[in-house]
């Protein structure tokens, strides 16, 4: 997964580990799969991930990403 994450998303591997790990955390609590919630982070969340590569602040990406999945 941290392959699939690091080419989708661009990240180095520390980051795409984090991202696994956020990814982890969101589809336990929304029930969505890791793969849908991946798809969602490329197609949904581009002011999210543009905002992330700017303050690095990783929980509130995962809390705002929480938030849009829940929604639906």
């Amino acid at each position: 997964m941290i392959e699939k994450i690091s080419s989708i998303l661009g990240f180095n591997e520390k980051d795409a580990r984090r991202m696994q790990r956020v990814i982890d955390d969101l589809s336990s609590v929304s029930g969505f799969e890791k793969d849908e919630i991946l798809d969602f982070l490329r197609y949904g969340s581009e002011k999210e991930l543009k905002e992330l590569n700017e303050n690095y602040n990783w929980e509130k990406f995962r809390i705002q990403i929480q938030k849009k999945l829940v929604k639906r």
